[in-house]
């Protein structure tokens, strides 16, 4: 018998930090999938960013919500689509709300997943069971050495630097002319990227896997 998929729910939440950056406008954004089988809570899985406001709801954004989702079991990707478009309008909603006040707080905005596996898809549990365990106690795996080094560089056109709106994710200062892109088109400074991925393989925007040479991990 053909196991029956896992049924989802989105909501939106938020809360407010101190923003130590008053002049700047960052959002905080977490991703929360819970999983349940049936009404028993079996565990839960949890990404965590902060970014400047035009990364909200951006392309790379919702590509990262609509892999994570998809990977944890969301079938339909036409509903899925048409879920994120929802919770976006509501994240902005409530961030177009909160900034009126100014940038004394940042808005953390909460994507909550419940995830329901029903009883008896044995098949389906045990896959949960499995990707939980390994996200447990996450450990950090630097970026392969020689595919740092093998990073693009790239020189920005006129123009592509003005504004206060152009920085680098991971420092927050503006962009200098020659910068780092990495495979997912994602650009940073050079020396920030570099000190990322010697830490952690994965892009700080979009989460692209750069390769390791973490076999066992």
């Amino acid at each position: 018998m053909a196991s029956r998929q896992p049924q989802f729910q989105l909501t939106v939440h938020h809360c407010l930090t101190p923003n130590k950056d008053r002049h700047l406008s960052k959002i905080g954004f977490m991703l929360q999938i819970r999983t349940f089988l049936e009404d028993d809570w079996q565990g839960d899985y949890q990404d965590q960013f902060v970014f400047p406001e035009f990364v909200f709801g951006s392309d790379g954004h919702r590509n990262y919500l609509n892999r994570r989702l998809l990977e944890a079991g969301w079938v339909d990707q036409g509903s899925l689509e048409r879920i994120l478009d929802i919770a976006f309008s509501d994240g902005k909603f409530i961030l177009e709300k909160e900034n009126k006040n100014g940038f004394d707080n940042m808005v953390m905005i909460i994507f909550r997943v419940k995830r329901i596996v029903m009883r008896g898809d044995d098949e389906i549990a045990a896959t949960a069971a499995m990707e939980l365990s390994m996200r447990e106690d996450p450990k950090l795996i630097p970026a392969m050495k020689e595919s740092i080094q093998a990073l693009t560089k790239a020189k920005l056109g006129e123009g592509d630097g003005d504004g206060d709106g152009f920085k680098c994710v991971i420092c927050m200062e503006k962009l200098l002319e020659v910068v780092a892109c990495m495979p997912c088109s994602h650009i940073f400074h050079e020396d920030c990227i570099e000190k990322w991925l010697n830490n952690s393989h994965l892009c700080p925007l979009c989460r692209y896997r750069m390769p390791t040479d973490a076999e066992n991990f």
